[in-house]
């Protein structure tokens, strides 16, 4: 690997980590569907690099993702996919990752890391590297669901006596001029 790395959502960086992706040992973790039933149009190595075009990409979601992927031919080049228009849905993205899980994510990491370690000098002492896999995920966070009641221990206003307001403006009745013909007419 280079000294440095091209920048986040560049082609550039695409084509520098494409070849370290580990894709026999993402078979492997979530291997096909062997039983009857519709044949699996995409291959584990295929869904994780899609997975990972929304961390290097500037689309961050899957469906926008999924939307972006026919116009940008570098993205497909990346995720290995054969075909333009035949593209997997974001329940398949989602299913993968569920299948995936923790520990795959791990395992896969560990690989990643091996050449990186490697690298290092050996008489380095420590080495901190990241690790959020544990972290949970804010994933309620934009439910619709009733407000929590809190209950008040102590009033929350003080209920003063009033005090007789003073007046901040001048009151004056203006005569309006009256139409002619109208005021002297005879009340029926």
């Amino acid at each position: 690997m280079r000294d440095s790395l091209a920048i986040t959502g560049s082609v550039a960086l695409l084509e520098q980590l494409a070849p370290f992706l580990p894709d026999d040992l993402i078979n492997e973790l979530v291997p096909p569907h062997a039983g009857r039933g519709r044949r699996a149009h995409w291959s584990s190595a295929q869904l994780y690099r899609l997975l990972l075009l929304t961390l290097l990409t500037p689309a961050h979601s899957f469906n926008l993702m999924l939307a972006l992927l026919p116009e940008q031919r570098a993205w497909r080049k990346f995720a290995r996919l054969p075909s333009r228009y035949r593209l997997p849905a974001a329940s398949q993205l989602h299913d993968f990752r569920a299948a995936l899980g923790v520990q795959g994510l791990r395992r896969i990491n560990e690989q990643l890391l091996r050449p990186l370690l490697r690298g290092l000098p050996a008489n380095r002492l420590s080495v901190g590297l990241i690790d959020a896999t544990d972290l949970p995920a804010a994933s309620s966070a934009f439910k619709k669901r009733l407000p929590v009641v809190i209950p008040h221990t102590e009033l929350r206003w003080v209920v003063e006596p009033l005090r007789p307001a003073r007046v901040g403006g001048l009151s004056a009745i203006k005569s309006t001029p009256c139409v002619s013909g109208l005021a002297n007419t005879p009340a029926q």
